[in-house]
């Protein structure tokens, strides 16, 4: 079966107010955690839905959360790089 294409994420994300990272110490950020990742390391699906723009580990995952919160089982506006 044929999927259509996946939705673009927009330039521009709706705006939040940002948190501190009260976590994060001085010696960490020193440490160089962060390093290039590939879909098959770091899966990615997206709520698109209703400007949700969640972030989930697996798309049964997401799916859970779309029964649960958009009281919905559509399939469709699911942004990942993992398919």
């Amino acid at each position: 079966m044929a999927h259509p294409a996946h939705p673009k994420l927009p330039s521009v994300l709706p705006s939040v107010p940002a948190v501190q990272d009260v976590d994060t110490t001085p010696e960490q950020v020193k440490g160089g955690y962060a390093r290039v990742t590939n879909p098959t390391e770091t899966p990615i699906f997206i709520c698109a839905m209703q400007n949700c723009y969640r972030l989930f580990p697996s798309r049964d995952r997401l799916m859970l959360h779309r029964k649960r919160d958009h009281d919905s089982e559509d399939p469709e506006d699911i942004i990942t790089w993992n398919e």
